[in-house]
């Protein structure tokens, strides 16, 4: 074997490079959880779910066939999005939608997450929430028995019979979009704090792995889903039309009159405390700044609009949705920036902290699952889609959708956010040279002793920023990866005028 291959092998096992460019090596405790998280998704993969459709790739691709019937292949194995990323969910206890047609084994899927996290068959359909037009509050979470009620004289005596679903490790709610609106904020309160109050009463929810589904992706059904609602879904996907090579399955299924719910193997049930133990290795898995420099270089550019306003820290789309305006209204000849190339065009809106910190531990929990010992940027680019699946919204007026090949990913969203990543990933390397020396000025700041640092030291640290700015100015577009670097720069300008301000008074000399 070469220098470079084993390196390689390596690398794909327990060691791992840290910023600093020290040796670290994961713990050998964290394969045997891993491991059984694998053997779960091969066993629903080959027994329960039949999708071959690997959608979850990694790797660089090579074509077979060319026009419409070209074929991308990967040298790496894929996997089907609609059984990991439940899994992973189960993984993270965070909270997924499953969309799709009636019929394509969505809640069968959220069963089988529940049956893993150690419910019986029985317990699972006991708690399973099914949405309809005259769900209660005192449907979805209980209340107080009416004996109790008459006799108590103040609230505290109330005694609430909350709902056992409530407390369960694995949460169900089956068509959520046909919640009424008020049950839908009681929902909100439970998903979001993760506790429900009635009568001065309190219930923990715990740990909770979060299972939604719905017939649809746009969020239609018998009651619109409130925006706080959909906001705290954290990754979406779809349910998979069945293929016919699952018909030999389905003909065994009818013979013996069993369903898959029936037969999840007792060795892949996972205990409580394997799956806090899980949770505890997925967030110690590392993300090199490299990645997390990744990641803040493409969600940045999906906000910025540089006709939202003057000021700088103002031009983002936040100021153009509060004034009751749509990127389609300053998207146009007035803008200088190129539609085809600046992301910013593409996008309506840009994404919540709430999204950048649920890629990161989905990432993690994906680098867990496969085994390497750090996230990679092919962990983001696999889970981008999903996460922001329901937050990102196109701009159909958009350059880059007239062109007849890139009309179709407006309903394929999911190809379209890859597409995005993927043109990041491009203009991040273009882009690399310019940002060093603010990587530089930016790791100086934050690893000075600022109260130790002379007044003089303070005031030429600025002048370099300041000349800083206006060489970003001079050689680049003024657009997204530029603001965003704008913003930097300026907030470090501030913390050292911050510094002054306190052995200056105001008006002083500076």
């Amino acid at each position: 074997m070469e220098t470079r291959d084993l390196v390689q092998t390596w690398l794909r096992g327990r060691a791992s490079l840290t910023d600093g460019g020290e040796l670290q090596l994961a713990s050998r405790e964290a394969q045997p959880l891993a491991n059984k998280f694998r053997r779960a998704y091969h066993w629903i993969a080959a027994k329960a779910i039949h999708a071959p459709y690997r959608d979850l790739e990694f790797g660089a691709p090579f074509a077979v066939g060319s026009g419409e019937g070209k074929v991308e292949l990967h040298r790496e194995a894929g996997f089907c999005s609609f059984i990991l990323l439940p899994l992973l969910n189960l993984l993270t206890s965070r909270r997924l939608l499953i969309v799709g047609a009636p019929g394509r084994g969505k809640t069968t899927v959220a069963t089988l997450m529940a049956l893993l996290a150690g419910s019986s068959p029985e317990e699972v359909r006991r708690s399973v929430q099914h949405g309809h037009p005259q769900l209660t509050l005192a449907d979805l979470l209980g209340g107080p028995l009416p004996g109790v009620l008459v006799n108590a004289r103040e609230p505290a005596e109330v005694r609430v019979a909350w709902r056992g679903w409530i407390t369960r490790r694995v949460k169900i709610i089956d068509e959520y979009n046909r919640i009424p609106t008020k049950t839908q904020s009681a929902l909100l309160s439970l998903m979001a704090e993760g506790y429900a109050e009635m009568y001065e009463q309190v219930v923990h929810c715990g740990p909770s792995a979060w299972f939604l589904t719905a017939n649809d992706d746009g969020g239609g059904g018998t009651f619109p889903v409130i925006e706080a609602l959909k906001d705290r879904i954290d990754v979406v996907v779809r349910g998979t039309p069945f293929h016919a090579s699952g018909l030999d399955a389905m003909v065994d299924r009818v013979a013996s009159a069993r369903s898959p719910e029936e037969a999840v193997p007792a060795e892949l049930v996972f205990s409580p405390e394997e799956l806090d133990e899980a949770d505890r290795q997925v967030r110690a898995v590392p993300v090199s700044s490299v990645v997390r420099d990744a990641l803040g270089f493409l969600l940045g550019q999906l906000d910025f609009c540089r006709r939202a306003s003057d000021r700088t820290e103002a031009q983002n789309k936040d100021t153009l949705h509060l004034s009751g305006r749509r990127v389609g209204h300053v998207c146009n000849e007035d803008c200088p920036l190129d539609k085809h190339v600046n992301l910013c065009a593409q996008t309506e809106n840009g994404v919540s902290a709430r999204a950048y910190q649920t890629l990161i531990h989905l990432a993690q929990a994906l680098a867990y699952f496969r085994g390497r010992p750090a996230v990679g940027i092919d962990d983001l680019r696999a889970l981008a889609p999903w996460v922001l699946l329901e937050k990102l919204r196109p701009n159909p007026h958009a350059a880059f959708f007239q062109k007849p090949e890139n009309q179709a990913l407006l309903t394929d969203r999911a190809s379209w956010i890859r597409q995005l990543f993927d043109r990041s990933l491009d203009q991040h390397a273009a882009y690399g040279p310019s940002r060093r020396g603010i990587a530089e000025l930016r790791a100086e700041a934050e690893t000075t002793d600022l109260p130790g640092l002379a007044p003089a030291k303070v005031r030429a640290r600025q002048e370099q920023v300041r000349r800083k700015i206006e060489e970003l100015l001079r050689k680049n577009e003024y657009n997204g990866p530029v603001h965003a670097d704008l913003v930097l720069l300026k907030s470090l300008h501030d913390g050292y005028q911050n510094h002054l301000d306190r052995f200056e008074p105001a008006g002083g000399t500076r």
